[in-house]
Order: C-alpha cells, then structure tokens, then sequence
C-alpha cells in the first residue's frame, strides 16, 4: 500500500519498478497496463519518475 493508502475516498498503491538505465521501461509498463482488466470505477494513474512518492 502507499503511505496514504486511502485518499480524498480513493484506495492507493505503489509500485516502484527498478531496472537498469540501459532498459525502456515506458514500453513494459505500457504493455502490461494494456492487459490489467480494471472495473469500471477503477481508475489506473502512472507516474514514472515520481518527485515523491507519497
């Protein structure tokens, strides 16, 4: 869960992916966002290159 995990009503997580710098990470995160099957009130959020992760 993320430190604030509910938020504004809303359930939070993170995930924090390390890869080496040689390794596009847009693309894998893209591909594996295409094949999550989310509910309709569910809403998927990415940030790559958090400022803060809280």
């Amino acid at each position: 869960p993320a430190p604030l995990a509910l938020l504004r009503g809303r359930h939070r997580r993170r995930l924090l992916l390390r890869a080496r710098r040689t390794i596009a990470v847009q693309p894998i995160v893209r591909r594996w966002l295409s094949m999550v099957k989310t509910g309709g009130s569910t809403r998927v959020d990415v940030d790559i290159d958090p400022v803060s992760f809280l």
